[in-house]
């Protein structure tokens, strides 16, 4: 029998403050994973008065996820994204959640992506060819940056019309500084409020008008020029009924959402494919001859490794690769008794590279024959879109991403990076190399 009144270990705190001083400065992720080291799969601390549990294990990660969802809201883990995105369907815990979810769906499942596969293709080949000037043969260019450029053109061309060119610069600035200051905000809790005019609180106001403007534009482009064929036209179309701020809240949530994650996911495995130009060949031949697709089935169809290289990176480095909840009552969690209210946080990072459920957990070794979904022994020990009713609603078209540009970048380029295949990882909002890393582009 579970013994639900047991405390999970953890590390001892101040009065008062409890840990909340000793997370402060720190990047957040490193923090946990020090923590799991050091304690095991659940680990409990408070945050000032705040009692805060940690799972890192598939079963408790899927209990929360699906099991117990129910009674899990996104809460105070998502404070700082909701200045950013408003209430939209990642951020909110408001009863309009299932009523916009419902709007959305029929737009994201395979049968309503099947047509976008080629507009998907078209920016990705707009993007690419902006990695390297017309006349060079080889250059080098900074992927964390280049892979947020590329995904933000994807989003803007296939989803919303827009091609985000190099005119559009200062709003992929302004995305990645308000994104970052909004996580950093979530995971200090200590941190300056926003009201306090200090020099990053007003440049992130500044950058936040520049991103509703963007924002605003899409939606009166939309207005103006209607095309409910379209991916665009037929969001806008969904999303008729809702009052302006609702509108803005969504579309800016569905932007943000279908490239930063990408974005991330993209970086790791540019760097990956690096340094492992086997599995590079290997793309690179499975790719040759590939065009313009015309459905995500074809996609995944002829591009079988290019599709198992997306779900290993994705295993290795999910974006998200921590979560957080709020019982909404209290609940019992890998038999720990857990009060309503407490942060409940679970780790993808650490599940999907749990030996227990993973032979070799931190090998990158993609293999078609034996897809990541044969060798999944829980469905809590992958999870990089999250799982239950609040599943990533672009995980379909992020996967066709992906493949497509995994694929399309290794028909025209051979890469190389510097440094060890281990890169040193920080967690603002998504999951990042800490350091820059840099890519030696080589035309094929």
């Amino acid at each position: 029998m579970l013994d639900t009144k047991a405390i999970p270990p953890g590390p001892p705190g101040l009065p008062l403050v409890g840990n909340a001083l000793e997370v402060r400065g720190l990047d957040i992720l490193q923090y946990w994973i020090r923590l799991h080291g050091t304690y095991g799969p659940v680990v409990k601390l408070k945050l000032g008065p705040m009692p805060a549990y940690s799972f890192a294990a598939a079963p408790e990660i899927y209990e929360v996820l699906v099991t117990l969802n129910k009674q899990m809201a996104k809460g105070m883990g998502y404070a700082g994204l909701r200045l950013l995105l408003g209430e939209g369907l990642i951020t909110t815990d408001l009863p309009q959640w299932a009523s916009q979810r419902q709007k959305l769906n029929p737009l994201f499942t395979p049968a309503a992506i099947e047509g976008y596969a080629g507009s998907v293709h078209d920016a990705l080949i707009r993007a690419i060819r902006e990695l390297l000037p017309e006349d060079a043969q080889s250059g080098e260019i900074d992927i964390t940056d280049a892979m947020t450029r590329l995904t933000m053109r994807v989003i803007s061309g296939a989803a919303f019309g827009v091609d985000l060119g190099q005119n559009h610069k200062h709003v992929a600035d302004a995305i990645n500084f308000a994104f970052g200051f909004v996580a950093d905000l979530t995971s200090n809790p200590l941190r300056i409020p926003l009201f306090v005019p200090t020099t990053r609180n007003r440049r992130y106001k500044q950058e936040l008008a520049v991103i509703n403007d963007f924002i605003a534009g899409l939606i009166r482009d939309a207005r103006t020029s209607p095309d409910t064929r379209s991916m665009s036209g037929q969001i806008f179309e969904a999303l008729k009924e809702n009052d302006e701020k609702l509108l803005r809240d969504e579309v800016i949530s569905l932007y943000f959402a279908g490239y930063e994650t990408t974005a991330r996911a993209m970086t790791f495995a540019l760097h990956l494919l690096a340094k492992h130009p086997e599995v590079m060949a290997r793309v690179r031949a499975e790719a040759q001859g590939f065009t313009r697709p015309e459905s995500d089935i074809e996609v995944m169809r002829r591009l079988p490794f290019a599709a198992e290289v997306a779900s290993e990176v994705l295993r290795l480095y999910p974006p998200v690769a921590m979560m957080a909840r709020q019982p909404k009552e209290d609940c019992v969690i890998g038999g720990y008794e857990v009060k309503a209210g407490s942060l409940v946080v679970v780790h993808p990072y650490l599940a999907q590279r749990d030996p227990a459920y993973w032979p070799e957990p931190n090998i990158f070794a993609p293999n078609p024959d034996t897809p990541l979904p044969k060798r999944l022994k829980h469905r809590g020990a992958f999870v990089p879109f999250g799982g239950g009713p609040r599943l990533c609603l672009g995980k379909q078209f992020a996967m066709v991403e992906m493949t497509l540009a995994i694929a399309l970048m290794v028909q025209r380029f051979d890469w190389t990076t510097d440094g060890s295949e281990d890169l040193a990882l920080s967690f603002n909002g998504t999951i990042r190399p800490a350091e820059q890393v840099k890519a030696k582009l080589t035309r094929v």
